[in-house]
């Protein structure tokens, strides 16, 4: 698996995942070893919504919660834990919780635009760092490139 026009993954970069990421490969968490990956709260939220829908859907939500909360036996998720050797190299996953308000212009209540304002506050706390958002909305990748965010789509099982 990669991240379109991403083949080559030489320094460490923080992958905020988007939850059409989640929903449309449940183990795409796996699959940035090496690399950080950061879950928006609002992400959370809308998974949510999610579990109790009937077939794959509903089946990829329930599993990134149980995921996320067997992770919590390894460390807190708002610090950031290490995923075990054995389930990938040096990745590190965390849950953030991000701006309260989506950015200028953006409408607030929207899940995509607080997702937006998140990625744009972990870039602000850690300006040295690559942060990439990925999401298989392609408005989402729109407005992401409107606001010089970068972003790209998951594409899976690609060699």
């Amino acid at each position: 698996m990669y991240i379109k026009g991403k083949k080559s993954m030489s320094k460490r970069k923080t992958f905020v995942l988007d939850t059409s990421v989640l929903l449309y490969d449940m183990t795409s968490i796996h699959s940035f070893p090496g690399n950080d990956v950061v879950i928006p709260l609002k992400v959370l939220d809308e998974l949510d919504r999610f579990k109790e829908k009937p077939g794959v859907i509903g089946e990829s939500a329930r599993y990134v919660n149980r995921l996320l909360d067997g992770f919590r036996e390894i460390g807190r998720l708002d610090v950031g834990i290490e995923l075990p050797e054995d389930l990938s190299k040096k990745q590190t996953v965390k849950v953030i919780i991000g701006e309260h308000a989506a950015p200028f212009g953006l409408a607030g209540t929207k899940g995509d635009n607080l997702i937006i304002a998140a990625t744009l506050s972990e870039g602000r706390e850690h300006p040295k760092k690559r942060i990439i958002l990925v999401t298989k909305d392609i408005n989402l990748r729109v407005k992401c490139d409107a606001l010089g965010i970068k972003a790209d789509d998951l594409i899976k099982d690609q060699i």
